[in-house]
């Protein structure tokens, strides 16, 4: 496994912005609704292994006020819980929801006031995104969407803090401490005599899920949380958690 920090470049594994029609299975036109396409990685960037599958870095609407699927218990299965959410690759490197269309508190389900506060800054969001790609098109890389230069230099930000490696412990750790993730999968925390001698084991049927990238959607978008991505190889399940 390799792993590498603060990717400022792209290359032909590293793309940014795949297109939502791209990326999701049709028989999910509305997850486009829940989440902006940030990054497409080809697994060949971690593991050799594993070139050729291609996940995606998401960036949530729902996860700027506060913890994903909060609201919405009603509407889990064993694949989500709050704040944590659960795709499947298809063998064309599709993204498939493994949860309810429900989960998501943006829906008519749920009769989300599409003229409320919340839905302005989801429009920011929205907006941010679609700045950050003309950035990235002037300035050949990423930038503060608010500020892209100061002091006459370019204010460049990472398209990932990290890319593969091992899980690191974080404030998004307290649901496995309290066993509030989803019931489909093992997830288990070894503490050692050390505050840095932290191993995580979380799995699916017995296979151990990996750590693919973290990146924060502030620095895409302006606003959002700290997005954490991992992938179990056999089942091609991607899983995904966000700190604060």
């Amino acid at each position: 496994m390799q792993s590498r920090e603060e990717i400022q470049e792209l290359n032909d594994h590293l793309q940014a912005f795949p297109k939502a029609e791209d990326i999701f299975v049709k028989e999910q036109p509305w997850l486009k609704n829940h989440f902006l396409p940030l990054m497409s990685i080809d697994l060949a960037e971690i593991n050799p292994d594993w070139a050729g599958q291609k996940v995606y870095m998401l960036a949530s609407f729902e996860t700027d006020a506060g913890y994903i699927g909060y609201n919405t218990t009603e509407y889990h299965n064993e694949y989500t819980a709050p704040n944590w959410l659960a795709f499947r690759l298809t063998d064309d490197n599709k993204f498939e929801f493994l949860g309810k269309e429900g989960f998501f508190e943006r829906t008519t389900i749920h009769n989300w006031d599409f003229d409320s506060e919340e839905e302005e800054e989801i429009q920011e969001m929205a907006d941010n995104y679609e700045k950050t790609k003309v950035n990235i098109t002037k300035y050949g890389t990423l930038v503060d969407v608010y500020y892209p230069e100061y002091k006459g230099k370019l204010n460049k930000k990472n398209y990932l803090e990290r890319l593969g490696g091992e899980i690191e412990y974080g404030n998004w750790s307290s649901s496995i401490e309290r066993k509030e993730y989803p019931k489909a999968f093992e997830m288990k925390i070894q503490y050692g005599k050390d505050d840095e001698e932290v191993v995580f084991d979380i799995s699916y049927q017995g296979n151990p899920f990996y750590l693919v990238a973290e990146t924060g959607a502030y620095d895409w978008i302006g606003s959002g949380g700290y997005i954490i991505m991992l992938y179990e190889p056999i089942s091609r399940i991607v899983l995904f958690t966000f700190d604060y």
